[in-house]
């Protein structure tokens, strides 16, 4: 070892070296944000949620796509156990899964908590009743005398969880409601959780595309015994930074296994310079006509089934433009220039079937019109662009993820130092090869965070980094 490096190392034992702020400018240096035209959010196709996201947006000062996401997630959270919806291929859930790409203080959580709130308030009265029932339960099975039957136990109530494993939510649709929902504005931990780990990816992904497909489970393990449940519904909402999402977007084999193309996507522009504003929620006509409908629907019992739900029909008209954009989207996407993008496109007629329920139900329509599915079509179609801009874009930009993941890595080690051999044997499981490995650190190289010599590479700290 030179004596420069002598040097540097008792420096950084002097002043050790911040390795929050290194991460944050090593994710800045290699997955640089540009500048781009992000479409404009049609937020009047949300139909009996537009006012509510006008609202959220202006006051909230949070982007459109922001709110209307929020929006459109909780209401499918609302609606998909009590009605399905007739598509062109049949009956189908009003399950959405969406995701939204925004970074930290754009709003995500305020808008969030507009759209969750009178879910939040009746999930915490729920709690509190099911503590009472379990204890009313535990005493009656303290009394029990022999040979009496056991009273069954109370069902669990919940509906909202902010992060969950495939197994968790197996045992939470299994003992509990029918309709689910996994929201999360710092989905960053569900998409670096174990089960989107590069070896659970395939299986994580499976299981929510089936549930998102037919809402049927079936699961056989050897101490777990079998697990049948019919009818299963749930809803996703992640909200995660672009740059945090970056290697699974990327993933080809999850698109490929048709996870992503299942979620409507929105990647709202950067937010503008917010001013002091003091709002209320509670105060805006159009949130609270949106949470009383939520208080309505919230109060509507489930069925323990929802495959035996209501089906909302489509209107002629709805079904002719449904047709004619199943048409053009098949067009497109096997010839046109949506091929870049093609299981994205080919689910684009399903998906606007689904948005177009949920939008009808949370109205209370007893059918689709043609008004609620030529807006469910626009919402699908912005979806369907952001898609394709994040592909041309780069924004899912697996090398330069793996190398922020080998950065993190090391900066977790003492003196932000491995050998070579050890990257490769206890390293992040997207580098755990010699090719892989050796791509990340010729990006850390080039971007001047990694020093590789002597068989070994130690991360640079942020003020060793050139400007």
């Amino acid at each position: 070892m030179s004596a420069a490096d002598d040097l540097r190392r008792a420096a950084d034992a002097a002043n050790p070296p911040d390795r929050a702020d290194a991460i944050r400018r090593a994710r800045e240096l290699l997955m640089p944000v540009g500048e781009r035209t992000a479409p404009e959010y049609p937020v009047d196709a949300l139909g009996p949620l537009a006012g509510a996201c006008k609202a959220v947006a202006q006051h909230a000062q949070v982007q459109p796509a922001m709110a209307g996401q929020c929006l459109l997630a909780a209401a499918s959270l609302l609606v998909q156990g009590l009605f399905n919806v007739e598509s062109l291929a049949g009956r189908r859930p009003l399950s959405l899964f969406l995701l939204t790409l925004g970074d930290s203080g754009d709003g995500k959580s305020a808008a969030q908590g507009v759209a969750l709130a009178r879910v939040h308030e009746w999930q915490r009265r729920a709690t509190a009743e099911h503590a009472a029932e379990l204890a009313a339960h535990e005493r009656a099975l303290s009394t029990l005398t022999k040979g009496s039957d056991k009273p069954e136990a109370p069902r669990s109530p919940y509906r909202l969880m902010r992060d969950a494993t495939v197994e968790g939510l197996r045992r939470e649709l299994s003992a509990g409601a029918c309709s689910q929902g996994v929201f999360s504005d710092e989905a960053a931990a569900i998409l670096s959780g174990c089960g989107m780990a590069p070896e659970h990816r395939a299986k994580t992904a499976g299981t929510f595309s089936g549930l998102w497909d037919s809402g049927h489970l079936s699961v056989s393990r050897a101490m777990g015994g079998r697990a049948e449940r019919y009818g299963a519904r749930v809803a996703l909402h992640w909200l995660i930074q672009p740059q945090a999402a970056s290697e699974t977007l990327g993933d080809p084999l999850l698109s490929q296994l048709g996870f992503w193309p299942r979620f409507l996507i929105a990647w709202p522009a950067p937010q503008e310079p917010r001013q002091y504003q003091p709002w209320e929620p509670g105060k805006s006509p159009d949130v609270r006509g949106y949470w009383r409908r939520c208080d309505e629907l919230l109060a509507c019992p489930l069925p323990d089934d929802a495959d035996l739900a209501p089906v909302i029909d489509l209107e002629d008209g709805a079904r002719d433009l449904l047709g004619r954009a199943f048409e053009w989207y098949e067009r497109q996407s096997r010839r046109g220039d949506l091929r870049p993008i093609k299981p994205f496109g080919l689910r684009a007629a399903e998906q606007a079937a689904r948005v177009a329920g949920v939008l009808a139900a949370f109205e209370g329509l007893p059918a689709v019109d043609a008004n609620t599915m030529r807006g469910a079509l626009r919402l699908v179609e912005y979806s369907v662009s952001t898609w394709r801009t994040i592909v041309d874009e780069g924004a899912a930009d697996q090398a330069a993820a793996h190398a922020l993941r080998l950065f993190e890595w090391l900066t977790a080690r003492p003196d932000w130092r491995a050998r070579l051999a050890s990257v490769v044997k206890d390293g992040p499981a997207s580098t755990r090869s010699k090719s892989t490995r050796d791509r990340a650190l010729e990006l850390l190289a080039e971007h001047g965070l990694v020093h590789v010599a002597d068989g070994a590479a130690t991360a640079l700290a942020p003020d060793e980094v050139e400007p």
